[in-house]
């Protein structure tokens, strides 16, 4: 497909949001229940627009699933694959066109988690294939590469203000803070107040030594890296696994999460407590992406194909891209895709209905047969 041609069908499972400098959304997607797991990355410059291909700025289809992006300054765009392979994508014809920069295949399983380092020089990515890699964004040449994991790494985020520093976590059930300036970089952060394995970390913006922790359970909490500081705080804010963190922006003591409860929350830290101060349960299935748009608005992605804007002062949470009777073609529908509905087509309206009620979502769909396998 020429990189100029946008799709003609959003893929169901909406995985990434981040918002542009500009006010505009990049959105990340993936088609998984098709024949072919393929991606699209889109650019709406007008974010209410979204998920709408119409109202799209720019869109591009990917030669495989989405499984992180990240913006490297306004016009450049990094992807992780899920074939292990990372691009760098730049918008041109302002913000109308998607043209591949760069590309490399560097891992050997998706690649979990992408990060920019601050000066924009370099990034780093983790991926299913227990490795950490640190690439040069001029050519996305490989600079570094390390296995100190022993399972899956989930997540990577490095350091808001230290080029040298970055943060792991994976399903060995370890934290590790990276230092590139020492010979040995990796080393055990203290997780003692986690009760389960973390599945994602991000930095606080404004303190150099805390970062917020998400976990399988559900708990989030702050931890602090310098040694021998007892310092960390502690929440349960899900009932499953948190997939996503992100401290607002522009009032760092806000910390939102989405996990795979279907749930989005917001709590306030302060230096004795985490209260959650916004929770919504709008969305229907898992909810992967993420982003702040202002200090009291944030947008949310999820495998339903929805996206929503949260309110914090109003406590409410509205479907973006249209009214909710607005019908949007989605790649992986099943029973193929919707059609204009007529006046006779009332009885045809009722079966659909019907059938519609007995549908699952793809996290349900993954839950039974969960149970289905445990029982044998």
């Amino acid at each position: 497909m020429p990189q100029n041609q946008k799709p003609t069908a959003m893929d169901r499972q909406l995985d990434v949001l981040h918002c542009h400098a500009d006010g505009g959304l990049l959105l990340g997607a993936s088609c998984l229940t098709g024949r072919f797991w393929l991606g699209s990355l889109w650019f709406y410059q007008t974010p209410e627009s979204a998920p709408d291909v119409d109202k799209c700025t720019a869109g591009v289809q990917l030669e495989a699933g989405v499984g992180d992006a990240k913006w490297v300054d306004n016009t450049h765009v990094l992807v992780g694959l899920d074939t292990g392979g990372i691009a760098l994508w730049n918008l041109e014809d302002d913000y109308h066109t998607f043209v591949l920069s760069h590309a490399a295949a560097g891992h050997d399983g998706i690649v979990t988690s992408v990060s920019v380092v601050c000066d924009k020089t370099k990034a780093a990515s983790s991926s299913n294939d227990r490795c950490i890699k640190v690439w040069d964004l001029l050519n996305t040449s490989l600079v570094y590469s390390s296995q100190a994991h022993s399972d899956i790494v989930s997540c990577i985020d490095c350091h808001p203000s230290e080029p040298d520093l970055f943060v792991s976590c994976s399903q060995d059930d370890k934290i590790l803070v990276w230092d590139k300036r020492k010979p040995k970089p990796a080393s055990i952060l203290n997780k003692s107040p986690l009760e389960y394995t973390p599945t994602c970390v991000r930095w606080q913006p404004g303190q150099v030594h805390k970062l917020g922790v998400g976990t399988e359970s559900g708990q989030i909490a702050l931890l602090d890296i310098r040694v021998g500081v007892d310092n960390y705080l502690t929440s349960t804010p899900h009932t499953r696994l948190v997939h996503n963190l992100q401290f607002s922006p522009d009032k760092p003591s806000l910390l939102a999460s989405v996990g795979e409860d279907c749930k989005t929350a917001v709590s306030l830290i302060d230096d004795e407590s985490i209260v959650e101060v916004y929770s919504d349960t709008t969305h229907t299935d898992f909810v992967r992406g993420l982003t702040w748009s202002s200090d009291s608005n944030l947008y949310t992605c999820a495998w339903d194909a929805k996206i929503l804007c949260h309110n914090l002062n109003l406590k409410s949470a509205k479907t973006m891209g249209g009214s909710s009777a607005t019908l949007i073609q989605m790649n992986g529908d099943i029973g193929g895709h919707g059609k204009e509905k007529g006046a006779g087509d009332a009885l045809e309206n009722t079966d659909k209905m019907k059938t519609d009620s007995c549908k699952l979502s793809y996290s349900q769909v993954v839950k039974v047969n969960s149970e289905i396998s445990a029982e044998g």
